[in-house]
Order: C-alpha cells, then sequence, then structure tokens
C-alpha cells in the first residue's frame, strides 16, 4: 500500500514538476500511523475513540448552554478568545483548546437565536462528523441505536445546528426504523410520522433549506467561473463540485497528494481554494485506481467492525452510506479515524471480533 502511494507521488512529481520533503513523509503520517494504532489497539481504538468524544461532549455542553443563554458568560468568553488569539494556531479569536467559544455572527442561528455548538472543534460542522462517528460506533458495539450515550450524543448533534449532520442522522436514524423487526403496520407508521417531522424541520426557513439552496447557488456559480484561480474560495458544494472538474482532467493518476504537485502550487489555483474532500476528493487526488481499492476496504472495515453486533446488511450498507456523506463535504476522510476503518478493511482481518464480543462495555 505505501509503495503504491509512494508511486503515485512520485509519477505526479514528475507529471507537475512537484517535488518537497513532504512527499517523504505524507504516506506515512496519513496510512503509516493508524496501521500502527491498529496493531497496538485493535479494534478497541474505536471503543477509546468514541468515550473521548462522549466525554468532550459531556463537559463542553453546559459551556455551550452558558454561552447561548447568559449574556455576562458570552461576554466574558468573547474576550477571553480575544486574549488567547496570539497563542492560538488560528486566524479567528475562538480556540481555547477544551472548548471552542462561539465567536460572532457566523455561528449564530437567527432563527433559533442560538449560537451553533462547536464542542472542542474547529467549527460545528466538524463537529457534527466526529459525533454521528461516535454514534455509528456505539450502536456497532451496542445494538442499540437509542443507547442512553447515543441519545445524549443525539442531543448535541442537535445543538450543531449542522445541515450535513442532520442530513447524515436522519438516514441512521431511518435505517434502524426499515430493518427493526417490529409489527409491519406499526413500522409503516412509524416510518411515516418520521419522514413528515424530518421535512418539517427542513423547512424551518433559513436554518436548514435556506442556507442549503443559497450555499449551493453560490458555490456552484463559483466553481463554474473558476472563482478560486483568482480569489480565495472555500466550501463544501464548491469544493465537491471542483473535486470532480480535477479528476476529469487527472482520472488514473490523481493530481496533488503532495502540495507541490497540486494545482494550488502551481498557480492553476489560488493557494486558498479547496477541492479535496471526501471520497470525491480522493478521486482528484489519488486516482480512479486507489479510489476503489480505498472505498471497498472502506466499506470491508466498517462491515467489519459492524459485524460485532450482527447488524442487519441494509442498515451496514446505509450507515456507510451516511459516514461517507457526513465526510463528503469535509476534510476528514484522511483523518485517523476513517483511514483506521480503511486499515481494517484493507487487513480484513476478524481476530478481533471475538475479543469485543466477550467485552462490550455498553
Amino acid at each position: 500500500l505505501l509503495l503504491f502511494v509512494y508511486f503515485l507521488i512520485f509519477l505526479q512529481n514528475i507529471l507537475y514538476s512537484g517535488m518537497s520533503y513532504a512527499s517523504l513523509y505524507i504516506p506515512l503520517r496519513i496510512f503509516y500511523i493508524p496501521y500502527l494504532i491498529y496493531r497496538i489497539l485493535g479494534i478497541r481504538f474505536l471503543l477509546y475513540l468514541q468515550q473521548i468524544i462522549f466525554v468532550s461532549a459531556f463537559y463542553t455542553f453546559p459551556l455551550w448552554l452558558m454561552q447561548s443563554f447568559i449574556p455576562t458568560f458570552d461576554a466574558f468568553l468573547q474576550s477571553l478568545i480575544v486574549q488567547v488569539l496570539p497563542f492560538s494556531w488560528s486566524v479567528v479569536p475562538r480556540s481555547l483548546l477544551f472548548y471552542t467559544a462561539a465567536w460572532g455572527e457566523g455561528v449564530f442561528n437567527t432563527t433559533l437565536g442560538i449560537y451553533r455548538n462547536s464542542g472542542v472543534f474547529h467549527e460545528p460542522g466538524a463537529y457534527g462528523v466526529f459525533l454521528i462517528l461516535a454514534i455509528v460506533i456505539n450502536t456497532w458495539f451496542s445494538r442499540n441505536v437509542y443507547s442512553k450515550r447515543n441519545l445524549f450524543l443525539i442531543l448535541i448533534v442537535l445543538t450543531t445546528l449542522s445541515t450535513a449532520a442532520y442530513i447524515v442522522l436522519f438516514i441512521v436514524v431511518l435505517s434502524d426504523l426499515i430493518t427493526k423487526k417490529i409489527n409491519p403496520a406499526l413500522k409503516i407508521v412509524s416510518i411515516m410520522l418520521f419522514l413528515f417531522g424530518a421535512i418539517q424541520v427542513y423547512q424551518l426557513g433559513d436554518f436548514l433549506q435556506e442556507k442549503v439552496n443559497n450555499q449551493f447557488e453560490d458555490q456552484i456559480q463559483a466553481a463554474e467561473l473558476n472563482v478560486g484561480k483568482t480569489e480565495a474560495k472555500s466550501g463544501r458544494f464548491y469544493a465537491f463540485f471542483t473535486s470532480l472538474q480535477l479528476f476529469s482532467e487527472h482520472p488514473v493518476f490523481g493530481r496533488g497528494i503532495a502540495y507541490s504537485s497540486s494545482e494550488k502550487a502551481s498557480g492553476e489555483m489560488h493557494k486558498e481554494g479547496s477541492f479535496a474532500y471526501g471520497i470525491t476528493g480522493i478521486m482528484s487526488t489519488y486516482g480512479i485506481i486507489f479510489t476503489v481499492l480505498f472505498v471497498v476496504a472502506f466499506y470491508t472495515g466498517m462491515k467489519c467492525v459492524g459485524s460485532v453486533s450482527q447488524l442487519p446488511f441494509l442498515m451496514q450498507v446505509m450507515i456507510f452510506i451516511a459516514v461517507n456523506l457526513s465526510i463528503l463535504t469535509q476534510v476528514f476522510i484522511l483523518a485517523v479515524p476513517f483511514v483506521f476503518l480503511f486499515i481494517v478493511g484493507y487487513l480484513n482481518e476478524q481476530k478481533e471480533i471475538g475479543w469485543i464480543k466477550k467485552n462490550m462495555v455498553f
């Protein structure tokens, strides 16, 4: 696997005249570290990961409540993040390391009159991705979408006011309703009520519907006009469509695994432009051969872990789709937890399943 990735990087460096020291360590950072984690911890890594996410959600929730509903506490945090800014990685004054304080209108929902919850992550959408992942992990190991821990995490997902997180949560819950072994009439009524409620939520003005429509129109137009070549431009729909455009130009071997061989580095696209999000980012960056390998192994890894709780096949497929939708518009496709699942599927080993079944903790 590493040799193949190094081959792709070498080929891209030759084709697009790009060379950097990053070419030497990128495959190790992206693929070898998750492999070592798997060898050391096995699938238990996922248990530890969801516990970390749960604990961070548990203690940041009251902080979010206080900032949203107590003006003096909000003013205190707004002042504190400005003081922390010189020591922060971000150009936006918000990170307190243990909590990402709401920093202004960008995370304020005018419809509900509250801030969106970012937890410890850099923005609410990113928080939603890992909350959904924790819910999926809990579902794998507890056989129950509605365990006490999951119900709490679902509540926190709602506080992110993230459109993508809501859609993904909708798919996870719908998959459970469809596959649940209950009276058929009761199942149909439950699904109809759930769909009706979901539609009503989606139609809550600028909260979801207008946000999606506005972002879609603006970013599609930007992608069509190649705005990123002349000015800084990013966005989830923009990233999706520019990824597809880049893939159409470099379908076999991709382009830009290392920054030095990317369109951004060559000046063909502004350095602040973005296109490496989700599976479409893998397609555009690594090419179709590696993408097929990645998708198959990623699904196999999720199926392997999901076999712990013997989830129905349809539910496992829908969860796979949901997880991929959650990272389709985010940059986490090559983050450790998701590459870890890819490694599990790539190795396709079952030795951890027995240990997990004997040590259920939920």
